[in-house]
């Protein structure tokens, strides 16, 4: 067994290293498919992430105005009380918020531009599930002694919006993809075939079995893929380590960079899809000849 795997392996890296700039055109375009899918799921998984930041904050910030009394400000917690769907209250004093804020952002340098807080005192107000947050946010504008409100249900609402139309568009993008790249790997191990017609009959005319023919092309299809998933996977390392910095630097506010783990799982696909595509490119180009003999 181990022996016929060096035999396939070798016949595949001869059959790439003779097909030339057939070889490098093939490879070339799953690299670039490749590429483009990877920054699509890359995208994908950092808007969903958002999304799921967004959702699991049922949160509304009730700023409240500088010339509000304490006594007022026990009496606005009752009456945010009674409005249907809150669920916790909590009341954030403005040098707590900004000792806070200091900290999460600390990129900013923020003691270097501002003297003083700029931050007011607010209540922080959790609804029971997102349906209820915005007439909480609507009850809570009309009440005397808030001076502003802010949620991120609309905000929410849009990126799930965004989110079925890119997975949409997407999926077309990805299926056009895929089918020009089998094609074009097709195309290119068919060639091999082509030129390698008369040792297929011979060794078919010997008793070789059809798998053990076909073997050697379909490694070359997955050697092709392999290498061009393996390139795409390198390029989009690079260059999403440098998209990071200039979005974080661009927007600190924004939860744009994945974990290890989700990263883990795009290059995986990439690499899966890259072996996937090579594999069927082999097997559909060999089939075709050894059904016409």
């Amino acid at each position: 067994m181990f022996g016929r795997l060096v035999y396939f392996s070798r016949e595949a890296w001869q059959s790439v290293s003779r097909g030339g700039i057939m070889s490098f055109i093939a490879t070339s375009t799953i690299t670039v498919s490749l590429f483009i899918f990877g920054v699509f799921l890359l995208v994908f998984f950092n808007l969903y992430n958002l999304l799921g930041s967004l959702n699991t904050r049922l949160d509304i910030m009730a700023y409240l105005s500088e010339t509000i009394s304490k006594n007022d400000i026990d009496l606005l917690h009752m009456s945010i009380a009674q409005i249907a769907g809150v669920k916790r209250i909590e009341f954030v004093a403005k040098e707590t918020a900004w000792m806070q804020f200091k900290e999460n952002y600390n990129n900013l340098r923020l003691d270097e531009f501002l003297d003083s807080n700029p931050l007011p005192d607010a209540f922080k107000i959790e609804v029971q599930d997102l349906s209820y947050i915005h007439l909480a946010a609507n009850k809570l504008n009309m009440l005397d002694g808030i001076e502003d409100v802010s949620y991120g249900g609309d905000l929410a609402e849009r990126m799930a919006a965004l989110i079925k139309v890119m997975t949409l568009a997407g999926a077309v993008i990805i299926f056009l993809l895929v089918s020009s790249t089998l094609m074009i790997v097709v195309n290119t191990i068919r060639l091999t075939v082509i030129a390698r017609e008369n040792e297929i009959n011979i060794m078919s005319l010997v008793g070789a079995s059809r798998s053990f023919i076909k073997y050697p092309f379909i490694m070359e299809g997955m050697l092709i893929g392999l290498t061009g998933a393996l390139l795409s996977i390198l390029g989009l390392k690079a260059g999403y380590n440098i998209a990071v910095l200039n979005l974080e630097r661009l927007m600190p506010f924004m939860p744009i960079n994945l974990n290890s783990r989700e990263l883990n799982l795009v290059y995986l696909i990439i690499l899966l899809t890259g072996v996937a595509l090579g594999w069927l490119g082999g097997y559909f180009s060999v089939s075709k000849t050894l059904r016409s003999e």
